[in-house]
């Protein structure tokens, strides 16, 4: 009787541990929780090919996440999936990677209702601001700054 209450409550803790925890599915079929990208700057950013603004600053996230303290995640607006999103992120020669589906519940925040819009999430996991707008290397930047 022992070992069987030993074992369910080791199977509790384990299934308990990873309660809460914010997780998404890249498009390459990787399964990431914010945790992994700790000690770095996290940018998540919405956007749609619709949006020219959206499509101006695709250069500079891609310049952003090439920096070794942060990473770039891509969330396509209009919700494409699979093999569609990957092309039109291709197309639209965006170099990093994608989240599968849109994260905002998972990171409690506000789906945004306007684009574009990039989450700034800091180093120790926590969501600091959400910049409306396009961006550049050097706004990002001046936010971290900011931010820190």
């Amino acid at each position: 009787m022992l070992r069987i209450f030993k074992l369910l409550l080791a199977v509790g803790v384990m299934t308990l541990s990873g309660c809460g925890q914010v997780e998404w599915n890249l498009t390459n079929g990787e399964q990431k929780s914010i945790d992994d990208y700790r000690g770095r700057w996290l940018v998540i950013n919405y956007w749609a090919t619709w949006c020219k603004p959206c499509l101006e600053e695709i250069p500079e996230l891609n310049l952003l996440n090439k920096r070794d303290d942060t990473e770039v995640l891509g969330v396509n607006f209009d919700e494409l999936q699979g093999e569609e999103l990957v092309s039109q992120a291709e197309n639209l020669g965006i170099a990093y990677k994608m989240i599968a589906d849109d994260p905002s519940k998972a990171l409690d925040i506000q789906r945004p209702r306007a684009l574009p819009a990039t989450v700034l999430i800091d180093k120790k996991g926590g969501v600091r601001e959400v910049l409306y707008g396009p961006q550049t290397v050097a706004s990002i930047l001046s936010r971290f700054a900011l931010l820190e």
